[in-house]
């Protein structure tokens, strides 16, 4: 009798710590799910993001640039088809900046590649500045984005023809190849289409904050 009053007295003591234990998991797990919970809320309190959104505007203004090159690239060559020219000699023109002469009879795909690569690599640079500037200064004022944008393209024209290539192409070739090659008018007209498209495909650029519908 002695023996199973102890027994029964041990095992009782051993359940008690067993209940214990397990309270105290369970105190311990509402007390991470409750410090999860306030992590997983951080980021939702915080958006919108306060103040301008640069790396938005960035990311953007480079798909819109993009654009904006493609549409100056198909003006090339739809240009070039209408008047029975070969609709990539603008390449072969810009880029006598690499290979100089030899770019105006080479047939090499890969430079032509090249030269389209460079195309909108820079039309993409330039369009997230231009989309990053705009939305910071002017935003919402559609008129004011698209004379801007010819502005812009303009502004593109003079300082990458005689800022940029006059002086760089005659230092390394003799000769300024795109200034010489290339019409003025076209060189004009091409650079405004770049820079109206800018400014028209800005609303797409826009950023709206998602707010989800109210329950």
């Amino acid at each position: 009798m002695c023996f199973a009053s102890s027994d029964r007295t041990s095992v009782e003591e051993s359940r008690h710590d067993l209940l214990r234990r397990i309270g105290e998991h369970r105190a311990a797990i509402g007390e991470l799910e409750t410090r999860l919970a306030g992590t997983l809320a951080t980021p939702a309190a915080s958006w919108p993001p306060a103040g301008f959104y640069f790396t938005y505007y960035v990311i953007a203004g480079i798909l819109i640039g993009i654009l904006g090159s493609l549409v100056s690239f198909v003006f090339h060559v739809v240009g070039s088809l209408l008047v029975n020219q070969d609709p990539l000699l603008f390449l072969r023109v810009y880029g006598t900046v690499f290979l100089g002469q030899k770019a105006l009879t080479t047939d090499d795909l890969n430079f032509f590649m090249l030269v389209a690569v460079v195309h909108f690599s820079v039309g993409a640079i330039a369009g997230a500045v231009f989309h990053v500037l705009v939305n910071r200064f002017v935003p919402d004022r559609p008129l004011a984005q698209v004379l801007c944008g010819a502005t812009y393209g303009l502004l593109m024209w003079v300082v990458n023809f005689y800022c940029v290539l006059s002086w760089l192409q005659p230092r390394l070739f003799g000769h300024s190849y795109v200034l010489e090659l290339m019409p003025v008018w076209v060189a004009v007209l091409t650079h405004v289409i770049y820079g109206l498209t800018l400014g028209i495909l800005q609303p797409l650029g826009r950023f709206v904050p998602y707010q989800p519908e109210a329950s």
